[in-house]
């Protein structure tokens, strides 16, 4: 009876999986491309200005798909990282973004996070606008995962603009009005 237990909720969760991946929740986007700017060490005294770009292909798999991101800082480090993340519909326009990925860290003469190996948790939330552009705030943690000795992390919080990558390519619809037949 113990064991019985321990499986039910496991079964129930199996068993819903297919309506939750089937689910309208989550939002189909065009290939994005995102610009970036913000603060990283949002708790500490000495916060530092960054900016990023980052690209989000419109391949999905489970309603994951991947991001590939470029950040530096106002001292000459980067960060490049690769990830996944989910774009979830929240209603009327709303998105919000949770997403995981590693990199490499190269701090120069700046914010020196212990390692170059560095995973980036992240949330954002963008409002949509017409012809698919975003508008949102994400909160990010950066972390070697104890990789080494010394573990600082950092925390970033930004504004990102984020917009269809033919979105200046799209030609105007046709709004003429057709010739009357006569």
């Amino acid at each position: 009876m113990r064991r019985l237990r321990q499986l039910l909720p496991w079964a129930f969760l199996l068993g819903a999986a297919p309506a939750v991946s089937a689910s309208p929740r989550f939002a189909e986007s065009p290939p994005l491309l995102s610009f970036g700017a913000g603060v990283a060490q949002v708790f500490d005294n000495h916060q530092e200005f960054f900016w990023s770009v980052e690209y989000r292909p419109a391949f999905r798999f489970f309603h994951v798909g991947p991001y590939f991101l470029f950040g530096t800082g106002k001292n000459d480090e980067f960060y490049a990282a690769a990830g996944v993340l989910a774009d979830v519909e929240l209603g009327r326009g709303w998105v919000l973004t949770p997403s995981f990925g590693a990199g490499y860290y190269n701090a120069s003469d700046g914010l020196d996070l212990g390692f170059d190996t560095q995973f980036r948790t992240a949330v954002e939330l963008a409002r949509r606008f017409g012809r698919g552009q975003r508008l949102g705030l994400c909160f990010a943690h950066l972390s070697n995962g104890s990789l080494s000795d010394t573990n600082p992390g950092t925390e970033t919080l930004g504004i990102s603009y984020s917009f269809p990558i033919d979105f200046f390519f799209r030609r105007a619809p046709d709004i003429s009005v057709p010739e009357r037949a006569e």
